[in-house]
């Protein structure tokens, strides 16, 4: 019995020799019960953890990883055995004492005296001298295990072991639609009015015509996508085509479509890479947003780079784009937007009071269009502006209360350029010109409680500031003041509202009032919405009132349906300029893992005038399968 216990203290006086451990890991709490143990197996040099700090005690362990512990583990054996090689330490006598004294209490009746406390020490003393050369041995052939380990993971990071890094997918969506606009080409006319209008389809009819129901279309969608890594760079490659090989599509007033024909073209293509520091993206850039003042979501194709450099975060861009023409009732003309070109960079970095951005931009060969200065102009001649924009977000004041800011300068150059009316006959020859002007933009946020956060803004643009294909509240010279509140009633319902005051150059002033509630009832999340405008247009007595009412319903994990319904009123001093009902319906089904069935409808019934009315409907459905 007595052997057994000094062989026990024996391997004990190693660990016990280790210094004492600190704290675990952050995963790994002090009441675990296997935090003792994990302690001191990383005092002993055994057990490093990972880099962000973590044990990771439920994750696999690999072969090279039990390698290296338990070389580690030879080396600290070898390491106190060649210690004690010249004998105990007092404290290592100390502690052989301790733990033959404790095992002796716990496995039989009889107590070690100070005689065979010594004596034990004196025994493990005597064995560690007489086993100095066999632990020499030890020691070195443990070296050489340490060094067959290490010339092993060299020879496993060299193999280039081939793996499939890049992965290949597709997928095919087949569409149907349907459509009604009216009975002739005039009622035709009058419901694409109505539903082109801001708080329906929001998009024009003559330069988007596939964000319009078709009257009859049967075509499908082939999306293709590669990604992967090569080396250190990973990569991610979309690339859309369309194929109509059912049918001939039938659009409403006839429009030509980007799926109205039978062979394949590439709708859009993006490349995104990564490497290192850098990320790259190529090719299409939908709704591409650079500031609300320039190039807010347009479809633009170019090149877009990131990065950062000492602590500064880095964005520039090459854009243009590709119209090819303009459409002026039956006449065709090539567009100046082919040329169009926009550059830009800005440089960010995170501050001890916020993020400040310097940012600048050039647009240059802008077709008129995009200004909207005239119906029909078509220019020969360009024009082009620059942009230099500083930006400070997130300064916190109070814990309460945010702000941020923005000011930007345009410096504009016009060449002279004609205008053309919808013959495409000259009408007026407009002289050079060249200006310069800011836009300031302040906002702040004030948490005012757990329930109740207000928000306030206020900007100004100058009467010469030029931002090509802006989002602004007007194009320019206006002052815009608002002020905004949310407040939580509970976990399912939240009401906001707004005030917005405009002062443009007209002689009325606009003012508008929006109340808003959000609800989540059982498996039902519901919105609805009033915004009354006064002078609209900057006209008196000009009112437009708005009422929008939806629900999404989640039937199951595998369905969801929802809809909505507008409601929208602008009366003129007294008269109906437009009164519609637009209702939108959907409902999104997977119907396996790599299957989706998707439909959307429509239905708008309303009036342009006393005189003239439209009414349409239509819908699309779609099955989308993934390769």
């Amino acid at each position: 019995m007595k052997k057994l216990t000094i062989t026990i203290a024996l391997m004990l006086v190693v660990a016990l020799a280790m210094p004492a451990f600190g704290a675990s890991f952050s995963d790994v709490p002090s009441d675990h019960w296997a935090y003792n143990a994990i302690n001191k197996l990383v005092a002993a040099g055994i057990v490093e953890g990972y880099p962000d700090g973590e044990y990771k005690g439920q994750q696999s362990m690999t072969r090279y990883e039990m390698a290296v512990m338990v070389s580690r583990a030879l080396d600290n054996i070898v390491d106190e055995m060649e210690a004690m090689g010249e004998g105990l330490t007092t404290g290592q006598a100390e502690d052989v004492t301790a733990i033959v004294k404790s095992l002796m209490e716990k496995n039989t009746n009889d107590e070690l005296s100070d005689a065979q406390a010594e004596e034990v020490a004196d025994i493990v003393d005597a064995l560690t001298f007489e086993l100095r050369s066999e632990l020499k041995v030890l020691g070195a052939e443990v070296d050489t295990l340490g060094k067959d380990v290490d010339e092993l993971a060299a020879k496993v990071e060299a193999m280039e072991v081939p793996e499939d890094n890049i992965e290949f997918g597709m997928d095919v969506t087949t569409t149907f639609e349907a459509a009604s606009y009216g009975e002739d080409a005039a009622e035709e006319g009058y419901t694409i009015n109505l539903l082109e209008d801001g708080d329906a389809i929001d998009e024009s009819f003559t330069s988007d015509p596939d964000e319009f129901t078709s009257k009859k279309a049967f075509f499908q969608e082939y999306d293709f996508n590669i990604n992967g890594m090569l080396g250190d760079a990973t990569f991610n490659l979309d690339v859309d085509t369309i194929a109509n090989v059912f049918t001939e599509e039938d659009h409403v007033a006839n429009a030509v479509s980007e799926t109205n024909q039978n062979d394949f073209m590439m709708d859009s293509a993006l490349l995104e890479v990564s490497y290192n520091n850098y990320s790259f993206q190529i090719g299409d850039l939908n709704d591409y947003s650079v500031a609300p003042y320039f190039n807010d979501e347009e479809d633009r194709e170019g090149i877009e780079m990131t990065t950062s450099y000492m602590d500064n975060d880095i964005k520039t861009f090459v854009l243009g784009a590709d119209v090819s023409e303009d459409t002026f009732g039956t006449t065709t003309v090539d567009s100046d937007a082919n040329d169009e070109e926009y550059y830009g960079v800005e440089v960010a970095r995170d501050m001890e009071f916020g993020r400040v951005t310097g940012k600048l931009y050039h647009a240059r060969d802008i077709d008129f269009d995009g200004f909207n200065m005239a119906e029909y102009a078509v220019t020969a001649e360009k024009n082009e502006t620059t942009i230099l924009a500083a930006q400070i977000e997130d300064v916190v004041i109070t814990d309460a209360i945010s702000m941020g800011a923005e000011v930007a300068f345009s410096d504009w150059e016009r060449d002279a350029y004609t205008t053309y009316d919808s013959d495409a006959s000259a009408t007026e020859a407009v002289a050079a010109d060249d200006d310069s002007d800011i836009y300031f933009n302040v906002n702040g946020e004030f948490v005012a409680t757990e329930e109740l956060t207000l928000d306030a803004t206020i900007e100004t643009v100058g009467e010469d500031f030029v931002g090509p294909y802006n989002d602004l509240e007007e194009a320019s010279d206006y002052d815009m003041f608002n002020v905004g509140a949310e407040y939580v009633l509970n976990e399912n319902n939240t009401v906001t509202g707004a005030y917005t005051l405009v002062d443009h150059n007209e002689p009325e002033d606009k003012s508008t009032v929006e109340l808003g509630l959000e609800n989540v009832y059982g498996d039902f999340t519901n919105n609805a919405s009033v915004e009354f405008v006064m002078n609209d247009d900057y006209t008196d007595d000009y009112e437009t009132m708005i009422i929008v009412l939806g629900t999404e319903y989640a039937w199951d994990e595998t369905l969801t349906l929802g809809a909505e319904l507008t409601n929208k009123t602008k009366d003129e001093a007294g008269t109906d300029a437009i009164t519609y009902n637009y209702l939108t319906a959907f409902a999104d089904k997977e119907l396996a893992d790599n299957i989706t069935w998707n439909t959307e409808a429509f239905f708008i019934d309303g009036e342009l005038d006393e005189i003239n009315e439209g009414q349409g409907n239509g819908m699309t459905t779609s099955l989308s399968v993934s390769f």
